[in-house]
């Protein structure tokens, strides 16, 4: 494809220009985030069944780690977790409710805080 960053240049730029421009992916509303579509999903299906099999062929086991970490534990495993971005999000309550000032819009319930905040995992490579 014309006009992308090469690979030897910035490769995560260069992958990045590539995903959108073949259009398996798009940016979403949320920094850092995507929305990977039919295409893109398609091929991810196919390389984690591959990945599947092999790990299975070896005797590995798949795991699967939750999206939120209470802060206390995030701390914990940061020290040993090189590569986890500190750029996260961090989640500090649990209910929306109705803005009197304004009816058409949600605001953050402030009865509603977390008793420990959650941050969001997220592993950015390097």
């Amino acid at each position: 494809m014309k006009g992308l960053t090469t690979r030897e240049e910035d490769y995560s730029k260069w992958y990045n220009e590539l995903v959108v421009k073949a259009d398996l992916a798009e940016n979403s509303g949320v920094r850092g985030c995507m929305v990977i579509k039919p295409y893109g999903y398609a091929i991810w299906e196919k390389m984690q069944a591959q990945l599947d099999k092999m790990f299975k062929e070896t005797g590995h086991q798949n795991a699967y780690f939750p999206l939120f970490v209470p802060k206390s534990l995030f701390e914990a495993e940061e020290k040993n977790a090189e590569g986890f971005a500190k750029e996260c999000a961090v989640v500090t309550h649990y209910r929306l409710k109705t803005n009197p000032d304004d009816p058409s819009k949600l605001m953050v319930d402030p009865a509603a805080k977390l008793e420990e905040e959650l941050i969001v995992r997220h592993y950015r490579g390097k």
